[in-house]
């Protein structure tokens, strides 16, 4: 059963990702189609968190869920910053993939996340099965060979997409920690400067009007000392 201000995005491809913001107190879900015998691989990361408390390193956090098909509740994180899961598929349907922010009452969180479906490799070949290629011009082993490497540079190109958008998730999370602490200091240095101006125009006064007989402040000191 939806949640109330829960958002439904379905996703048929095999490999998906996509960079979105949680409000307080609401949930997103998405859909994933798998079938039987295949590897749904789950990856997410809390790149920034926005209007949270003091401490932005304790707001990178989000509520994880993923549920089967049939409602159950296969995986489920509480309050963390990033996660990889890895899940066996023994029914076909759509999963369902949620994000909950019901945790924070005023940051919102953006997550950046990736679905990657893991195929059999024999869906791969049946591929090129479909191609009429004529024995005069390759050979089978030939043909076994060149399907082989292929595959093999597929395989090798997904890793390196994976491992890229890793590298950007991060560089962006860390990117948005390093201007909340730019501006935090920021803030503190004007306090610190209004501070320093306000206490030295003070000393000025007092000073003064120890030198000054008409000053109301001269007549309270003499009158103290």
């Amino acid at each position: 059963m939806l949640c109330a201000g829960e958002q439904k995005y379905p996703y048929d491809g095999p490999e998906n990702e996509l960079t979105i913001h949680v409000t307080p107190g609401s949930t997103e879900c998405f859909y994933q189609k798998a079938k039987a015998q295949q590897t749904l691989e789950i990856e997410y990361q809390v790149i920034d968190a926005n209007f949270g408390d003091v401490n932005i390193n304790q707001e990178l956090d989000i509520n994880f869920q993923l549920f089967s098909p049939n409602g159950k509740e296969l995986i489920s994180d509480f309050k963390q910053s990033d996660a990889n899961h890895r899940h066996e598929v023994k029914e076909d349907g759509d999963f369902k993939l949620c994000f909950d922010n019901h945790h924070s009452h005023f940051s919102t969180k953006t997550v950046y996340f990736e679905v990657f479906v893991d195929s059999d490799s024999d869906d791969y070949d049946e591929k090129w099965d479909d191609y009429d290629f004529s024995p005069e011009l390759l050979y089978n082993d030939t043909m076994d060979q060149i399907k082989s490497s292929i595959a093999k540079v597929r395989e090798d190109l997904n890793k390196i997409k994976h491992h890229q958008d890793q590298l950007k998730a991060i560089e962006s999370r860390d990117r948005n920690l390093q201007e909340h602490n730019f501006t935090s200091v920021n803030r503190f240095s004007i306090l610190i400067i209004i501070v320093m101006i306000v206490v030295g125009a003070i000393q000025i006064i007092m000073i003064r009007s120890l030198f000054e007989e008409h000053s109301k402040l001269h007549k309270v000191f003499k009158l103290l000392s």
